[in-house]
């Protein structure tokens, strides 16, 4: 498997700090996608880990424990 993961931008819609998780809403070319699910232990950065709404996020597509694709590698863009 290569090392090179496609990476896609979008916004958070919804972030619940207390039970860890959230989506984004994102396109491809344009084209809205489905909201992706985000969990807190995917949010790369230091600390308290999370994610506020109207965030701009880059990221790549993982899977969780049942094969359901999520949020990884998630990085804050600076607004």
């Amino acid at each position: 498997m290569s090392n090179d993961k496609q990476v896609y931008y979008g916004e958070v819609i919804f972030f619940d700090p207390k039970k860890g998780y959230g989506f984004v809403s994102w396109d491809i070319d344009g084209v809205k996608q489905g909201d992706m699910f985000v969990h807190f232990s995917d949010i790369a950065m230091d600390g308290f880990k999370t994610l506020y709404k109207q965030q701009k996020v880059q990221f790549s597509i993982g899977t969780n424990v049942r094969g359901e694709p999520k949020a990884i590698e998630v990085i804050v863009l600076k607004n």
